[in-house]
């Protein structure tokens, strides 16, 4: 099956609010709640070659920091930047900005 482009789907705020809820009632009061990335660092990523979409990692930095790390995937199924430690070519996103304590203003 190749990707298309479509893939995910749009679910009701208030579902996303009760899932938010879910997981931020167990993390704990200084855990991260989310992190933004922006827009132009999006378009730099999704602008690479064949890019279809966004493939998400959950990863730790070498200090033992949780990080999202994003990298942008073909229609094949394949990621553009090669992360498998044998090619360094392609983008990788990281360093989005994390709430807390850049968090929701409303």
């Amino acid at each position: 099956m190749a990707f298309t482009g479509d893939e995910g789907k749009m679910i009701d705020p208030a579902v996303a609010q009760r899932w938010i809820d879910n997981y931020q009632k167990n993390a704990g009061p200084n855990a991260i709640k989310c992190e933004f990335f922006g827009f132009r660092r999006f378009s730099e990523l999704l602008g690479q070659g064949e890019a279809i979409g966004v493939r998400i990692y959950y990863a730790k930095d070498d200090a033992g920091v949780s990080k999202l790390v994003l990298v942008a995937v073909t229609p094949a199924q394949n990621n553009i930047a090669k992360i498998d430690g044998t090619q360094t070519a392609g983008l990788v996103l990281d360093s989005g900005y994390p709430c807390p304590p850049y968090c929701n203003k409303d």
